[in-house]
């Protein structure tokens, strides 16, 4: 019987889970979720979340998440973290949330065979269909808001705010990749169909951090659904 067992990497945001979720649409078994950090910042690399929120996140969809730590050697950190991820949950693939970044998804095949794991990218796209993947996204019925947003294309404003339709008209009007795979903005996810509980910002505010407005979470509480 083919072995189905699949990680998913996890940044928190919309694109890895959207992958999540046709993943399980599709009937794999999703065993866990797998985030590269830096346990020394207490943040994951992707998009600088705190941990403890990150792993509030997955404890609301109910997966198991594993922090690799990358301790200054990303790469190599990577894969002998998957090699005992592999190991310990009887995996065959990972899958990744790349949209249509052809370097970074020949960067995400080789970790993967290098680990002993089959790559599979859901949400890969060509770079002309990132509209009718982003409406695709919004019909999911997740709810993703914008932690980070480039300072030389935003305003301060947009953080904190819904990936919804009239977000997707600014991102029209400003002429940018609506899914910001060219790291115009970044998401985090806080509710969904596979949400077990919905995530609450109770206390945040925005800062400027390396040219990004960003989300600065301070308080995040959970509610049962």
């Amino acid at each position: 019987m083919e072995n189905r067992k699949v990680a998913v990497s996890w940044s928190g945001g919309k694109d890895c889970c959207l992958a999540l979720d046709l993943l399980i649409k599709n009937k794999y078994e999703v065993a866990c979720l797998i985030s590269m950090v830096s346990k020394k910042d207490e943040r994951n690399h992707a998009h600088g979340t705190p941990l403890n929120f990150l792993q509030m996140q997955a404890d609301a969809l109910g997966i198991p998440l594993i922090m690799i730590d990358s301790a200054g050697k990303y790469e190599e950190s990577m894969v002998d973290g998957l090699k005992a991820i592999k190991e310990q949950y009887d995996l065959s693939s990972i899958a990744f949330g790349t949209l249509y970044v052809e370097e970074d998804r020949q960067w995400n095949e080789l970790v993967a065979v290098q680990a002993g794991l089959k790559p599979i990218f859901p949400v890969w796209i060509n770079k002309n269909e990132t509209i009718n993947l982003l409406d695709q996204w919004i019909a999911t019925g997740y709810n993703a808001i914008i932690c980070r947003a480039r300072e030389n294309i935003f305003e301060p404003t947009i953080v904190g705010k819904s990936l919804n339709k009239e977000i997707k008209e600014l991102f029209q009007s400003k002429e940018i990749c609506v899914m910001g795979e060219g790291g115009e903005y970044h998401t985090f996810v806080i509710d969904g169909p596979l949400f077990k509980e919905r995530l609450n910002i109770e206390d945040a505010d925005t800062i400027l951090n390396s040219g990004l407005w960003s989300l600065n979470i301070k308080e995040l509480q959970t509610t049962i659904k």
